[in-house]
């Protein structure tokens, strides 16, 4: 690595800070890591640079620039986030008198601005959605690494520096801006990337057991059990005795509503498409789907289509299986898109030729989404959807159901 002759911001020196009451303060997050997903090794063709050339070495990352520039973190399809902490460890080489490095978290090209570290010759601060949250004072000392951290946790976040807590506090409604890009945004500085750390979170209390005590509801299929039973959004399924195929684009509610706490098990299989390269993708499996200021299945009667945006002010879980031409699997909480977990690593997208026992588990404050047996997320839920109905939505590939069971649970 280039021999350092930094200049660098050391905090801790008359903290400040400043910003709306309700992020300033509120309590650290409580929370435990429960999987490293990505990191910390720095990947270098993961990162792109606008306004300046990127350099690795020493299985680092160097940007420099005299003028602005922006490296952004790019491997995901689409932006991560979630319940997460996400930490960068950098090295400042080189910052002019008027130059600053911004670590830009959850960065949107639109919507919510995110959570900004920035880091000048004269202080430190640190803004969510454009709002100053924090600002400390700052003196210049000797060579050494950096850490900044964001933690987003249901409705809440945290930002430290080098393990300093600077700002807590909950997220703007509807807490978008748990998910983003991560961005270092260089003014007349250089800088050394020297790793990048995710790793998935959940609250830091113990999940509840539970087991299967009574069957509320079990599928028998056919044309008249489709008649009775279900209400299809856009293209009719295909139907055979012993199974439903959900054809693109459609969304598919089963008329019985479920109080909770239940767990519903399915079996399900991504149908092949020709339009998508991947061969299987979107397979969507929605639970605790309602309409709480009217009727559900008369709000999808009149709707003129199924496409997701008339669905996104309803409340109700939802995980996309292999969605995005099978880059991702991800776990929403609606009304609006709320990011709780994202995957892109291939044993959690789709096989083709597969089957699924999948199970979507709704337990007082906790959900749940198991596949095959296996517990994939897990997640305390600060306003649980305790009540809904369950459905699939089939968006550019087809989804059939051969099984569908809904039982009580209990301890």
């Amino acid at each position: 690595m280039i021999a350092h002759t930094i200049i660098l911001i050391v905090l801790l020196l008359g903290v400040a800070a400043v910003g709306a009451a309700g992020d300033v303060a509120a309590p650290r997050v409580a929370y435990r890591v429960i999987e490293r997903h990505y990191g910390p090794d720095i990947r270098f063709n993961d990162w792109q640079a606008e306004g300046a050339e990127i350099v690795c070495a020493g299985g680092a990352l160097l940007a420099s620039t005299r003028t602005e520039c922006t490296v952004t973190r790019n491997d995901y399809p689409l932006p991560g986030g979630g319940d997460v902490r996400l930490g960068l460890t950098f090295s400042l080489e080189r910052i002019g008198p008027e130059g600053a490095l911004t670590v830009h978290f959850n960065r949107q090209p639109r919507g919510p601005d995110g959570f900004r570290v920035r880091i000048d010759p004269a202080c430190v601060s640190v803004t969510h959605n454009g709002r100053e949250v924090h600002r400390s004072q700052a003196s210049i000392s000797v060579a050494q690494e950096h850490v900044a951290e964001l933690v987003t946790l249901g409705e809440d976040y945290a930002v430290s520096l080098d393990g300093v807590h600077l700002a807590a506090g909950r997220m703007d409604p509807p807490f978008n801006e748990n998910s983003g890009r991560l961005a270092l945004e260089l003014s007349d500085a250089e800088v050394w990337v020297l790793a990048c750390e995710e790793s998935f979170i959940v609250a830091d209390r113990e999940f509840p057991q539970w087991r299967r005590t009574e069957l509320l509801y079990e599928e028998t299929f056919g044309r008249q059990a489709l008649a009775d039973n279900w209400v299809c959004n856009g293209e009719q399924p295909a139907v055979t005795d012993d199974a439903f195929t959900f054809t693109h684009m459609s969304v598919n509610v089963c008329r019985e509503r479920f109080e909770g706490p239940i767990a519903v098990d399915c079996v399900v299989a991504p149908m092949p498409t020709q339009e998508y390269s991947a061969g299987v993708t979107d397979l969507i499996c929605i639970w605790m789907i309602d309409r709480p200021e009217g009727d559900l299945f008369e709000y999808m009667a009149k709707l003129p289509g199924a496409d997701l945006a008339h669905y996104l002010p309803l409340p109700f879980y939802w995980v996309d299986f292999g969605g995005t031409n099978n880059k991702t699997t991800r776990l929403r909480r609606n009304p609006h898109r709320h990011l709780v977990r994202q995957f892109n690593d291939r044993a959690r997208l789709l096989r083709r030729d597969a089957t699924y026992h999948i199970t979507m588990v709704q337990n007082s404050d906790v959900i749940e989404f198991w596949v095959d047996g296996h517990c994939w997320i897990r997640r305390h839920d600060p306003h649980p959807l305790t009540a809904g109905h369950v459905g699939f939505r089939a968006f550019i590939a087809d989804v059939k159901l051969s099984e569908l069971k809904v039982w009580r649970i209990g301890r």
